[in-house]
């Protein structure tokens, strides 16, 4: 898929899901079939998350994340929003398993005013686990997040996280996965 802003790094990612590759590549999606076939055009992260609302439904922030969550047979797409402060970080839980349908929307408020750069995401059974680099004017160490799984996937607004800021157990630590 070409990036159509012509970001770089491009920050490609996909996953692959029983009939589906989702690609994600900065501020852009697209789904595929398994055999290669494009069953979307590329779609802009704004346009996901538009049903959010400014700013963040309108943010074009990059650092996509495109999980298939295999317990629930949905699909898990994330980036960060920068535009407002604090930082945000915005979800899209797929309602079925069909990528190319309707999607659950969040937006979660990132702790302390630090900055939730480079976010990488595990799916499992309890919860959406993620961890970033965080930073304020300088760095400012690993975050460690599991978000309301259950909640999510029922689309419940309610939805929380449960957040560890490593910066206080070691200043080095980042760069997890």
């Amino acid at each position: 898929m070409t990036q159509p802003n012509g970001w770089i790094p491009p920050d490609t990612v996909g996953d692959v899901g029983p009939n589906h590759y989702v690609q994600a590549v900065n501020s852009s999606i697209r789904v595929f079939g398994k055999t290669g076939t494009a069953l979307t055009s590329v779609i802009g992260l704004p346009t996901l998350f538009a049903g959010r609302g400014a700013p963040c439904g309108t943010s074009d922030d990059g650092d996509p994340i495109v999980l298939y969550d295999q317990w629930a047979d949905r699909w898990l797409i994330s980036e960060f929003c920068l535009t407002p402060d604090p930082p945000h970080q915005i979800f899209a839980i797929s309602q079925t398993g069909d990528p190319t349908g309707s999607y659950y929307l969040f937006d979660f408020v990132m702790p302390n005013s630090k900055m939730n750069d480079y976010p990488h995401f595990g799916v499992w059974s309890d919860a959406y686990y993620m961890t970033d680099n965080q930073f304020t004017s300088a760095w400012a160490g690993a975050g460690v997040f599991a978000f309301d799984r259950t909640k999510m996937l029922a689309g419940d607004a309610t939805a929380t996280y449960i957040y560890f800021d490593q910066y206080t157990i070691d200043s080095n630590r980042g760069g997890q996965l």
